[in-house]
């Protein structure tokens, strides 16, 4: 079994688990009133910026 190909899906497993749960955690802000649309936009780009792809629209 080529161990560099199960650690990468296991990888892979972790980092979607770790954006659902952060894009989780903006939408309860959201909602709380804590974060309002410009200030997630805002933390978006900031994040879309420093990973070199396009930021989502919330």
């Amino acid at each position: 079994m080529d161990e560099t190909r199960e650690d990468a899906a296991s990888e892979r497993a972790e980092l979607h688990f770790l954006a659902a749960l952060v894009d989780e955690l903006m939408r309860k802000l959201h909602r709380a009133g804590v974060l309002d649309q410009a200030q997630l936009n805002d933390i978006e780009a900031e994040v879309a910026k420093r990973i070199g792809s396009a930021p989502r629209a919330w």
